[in-house]
């Protein structure tokens, strides 16, 4: 609304409840710096093409980011070029640790493994029994990152939309955000680093296969059993 000579108004309800707002009026009121960084905070939290924070929703990131000036500015930054600042990924990463409700802390990692242990207990371990919504969690530092190119990357071609014609890269170029897949359709990159330890996923290779060898144990002295019942049971009708 700042950008154009004119009074905008939006006409919205029926009947009784039929209003018609001032949108100028209002965006001067909230000032430019807050309304340029609404179209980064919608897109950041969650679109056709981006992903949501579970749980979070869109109104309750607005209320830390309207008490917090400071991350106006990186939302706003969003989308004015194809490659990012750091110092735009660093307060991103800092304004997702205050969406979890740790407002001192800046590394999404540490919030990750602190919300983690208020869900399991201080003093528990995390098992295969554990009761735990893992995707309540906030992304760790190499999936949010991805996340953060692929709205910079949506933002960027927003912003260019009155534009006939413009120059942008690919969506699989590198720091975009995307991948093409095995198919050559385009994806998600999911994490610049690995989604688990490797250490761990021979841990779990490993359980799997005790697993597995218990089940198929288990299937055999069963038949076993059986195969004896049927000797039984005929022995018995002769």
């Amino acid at each position: 609304a700042h950008d154009f000579n004119i009074e905008i108004f939006l006409d919205i309800g029926s009947v009784k409840n039929r209003q018609l707002i001032n949108v100028t009026m209002k965006a001067k009121n909230l000032g430019k710096e807050w309304c340029s960084a609404l179209m980064g905070i919608y897109v950041f939290t969650g679109e056709d093409c981006t992903s949501a924070f579970k749980g979070k929703g869109k109104v309750n990131p607005l209320k830390p980011l309207m008490k917090n000036p400071k991350f106006h500015k990186p939302f706003e930054n969003l989308g004015t070029d194809w490659k990012i600042l750091d110092e735009t990924l660093d307060l991103l990463e800092a304004f997702v640790c205050l969406m979890y409700g740790y407002a001192r802390d800046t590394s999404v990692n540490l919030v990750r493994l602190k919300c983690l242990k208020k869900m399991i207990g201080e003093d528990e371990t995390l098992h295969n029994k554990s009761k735990v919504d893992l995707s309540r969690l906030p992304p760790c530092k190499d999936s949010l990152y991805p996340h953060i190119q692929r709205v910079n990357y949506l933002l960027a071609c927003y912003k260019r939309a009155i534009e006939p014609i413009f120059e942008r890269p690919k969506p699989d170029d590198e720091n975009q955000g995307w991948i093409l897949g095995e198919e050559g359709l385009l994806e998600p990159l999911w994490s610049h680093g690995a989604i688990l330890p490797t250490c761990l996923v021979d841990i779990l290779d490993m359980q799997n296969s005790a697993e597995k060898e218990e089940i198929f144990d288990d299937i055999d002295f069963k038949l076993e059993d059986d195969d004896e019942n049927d000797d039984e049971t005929f022995d018995e009708e002769l």
